[in-house]
């Protein structure tokens, strides 16, 4: 054994799946940051990002008028935020300094801890909006922003990681609300989509039947009353909710979400298996299928796949023989047998809308796959 094989086996010990449940439990919040922001004597870090892992820490940097704080206070207030299963673990607090693009300061903040999975900007301008939409569909993140006018998304409408909530008032941290009740316990389920979400902290708007149509119609969602009686002091007899389930692509937000998770997860999934060496033959095959049954499992522990019944099995796996029969790699992918290549097919069904979705695997991560999966440049 030489040292190089050691460096390989450092480099490749992973962590357990708790890790990528902390990837979908943090959430950046990126801006620029002023001395109005900051408390007396209080100087943001040199590094320009720092995590908080509740709001008490978040007050000791930041005034509470700040939009920083208020964006952080509706994160770690929201209900979900009592069960440790989906309960946001960091605010990661990103500085935009004067003389930088947004998109800068998202690289270094990703190169600082690259474990988020959702972006809030705090600004409300379109064109900081664009930039960080922008960014977040390159890297491979989702995006939850407030827009005060609808022609704010023009430039971004077919854009399926950018959530986009429609507020009057420009200072209310609605997307960061909605971006807390979406963590990893939870995106798969009902709260998951964000429609028909409570908010904590959020009061709802009232809008025009015009108002609604053109926001229903550009995909663009909001916090509102829904009550089967309309006029003056009718809450009571209906519910707070967000409306709106797609990303401005037109996509399900929810099953971009759980599309997401199941990609990254079956990508730690490749380099797990190949962590354990495996040989290129049956054994290597039967090693491959018993990580993705198990991570499937977690799958539908999630609801993100539809649970097995007697009529309908929620997903089916299947690896590709290597050398036996005629369906074998070496008989019918030459490319992919001469690269030691493995094959693994299937099935699942998504658990939001029951619809199928099949795909096949070749797992044998190049080191450009490897820091894709892994979030680096």
């Amino acid at each position: 054994m030489s040292i190089y094989d050691d460096l390989v086996s450092i480099l490749f010990k992973l962590p357990d799946g708790r890790s990528l449940e902390e990837y979908y439990k943090n959430i950046l919040l990126v801006g620029k940051i002023t001395t109005e922001d900051l408390q007396d004597e209080v100087t943001f870090p040199e590094a320009m990002v720092k995590k908080y892992a509740d709001y008490d820490e978040v007050i000791t940097d930041f005034k509470p008028t700040s939009q920083f704080a208020l964006e952080a206070n509706a994160i770690f207030s929201q209900k979900n935020n009592t069960q440790t299963t989906s309960q946001v673990m960091y605010v990661i607090v990103a500085k935009q300094q004067d003389s930088e693009t947004l998109s800068v300061a998202l690289d270094r903040a990703k190169d600082f801890d690259g474990r988020f999975a959702k972006v809030v900007p705090v600004s409300r301008t379109a064109e900081d909006i664009k930039a960080v939409a922008d960014w977040c569909l390159t890297n491979d993140r989702f995006c939850d922003f407030v827009i005060t006018d609808t022609e704010d998304v023009q430039a971004i409408v077919s854009n399926n990681y950018a959530y986009a909530l429609f507020r009057k008032n420009a200072t209310e941290p609605l997307a960061s609300a909605v971006a807390s009740t979406s963590t990893c316990g939870y995106f798969g389920g009902k709260d998951g989509s964000a429609q028909f979400t409570q908010l904590s902290g959020i009061l709802p708007e009232t809008y025009s039947g015009s108002e609604i149509s053109e926001m229903k119609s550009a995909n663009i969602a909001f916090y509102t009353n829904v009550s089967p009686i309309d006029g003056g002091q009718t809450d009571d007899f209906g519910y707070n909710w967000v409306i709106g389930s797609k990303m401005l692509g037109g996509e399900l937000r929810q099953r971009q979400m759980i599309m997401h998770y199941i990609k990254k997860s079956m990508g730690l999934m490749a380099l797990e298996f190949f962590n354990q060496k495996p040989v290129y033959d049956e054994t290597g095959n039967n090693l491959l299928l018993t990580l993705a049954q198990k991570r499937f499992r977690s799958f539908q522990e999630y609801n993100l796949v539809i649970q097995d019944s007697k009529d309908k099995k929620g997903y089916d796996l299947k690896v590709v023989p290597i050398r036996t029969g005629s369906n074998s790699i070496m008989n019918t992918d030459v490319e992919a047998y001469n690269a030691k290549k493995f094959k693994l097919s299937g099935y699942y069904y998504d658990a939001i809308v029951g619809e199928k979705v099949d795909f096949l695997f070749y797992v044998d991560p190049t080191d450009e796959q490897i820091n894709e999966i892994l979030g680096e440049e």
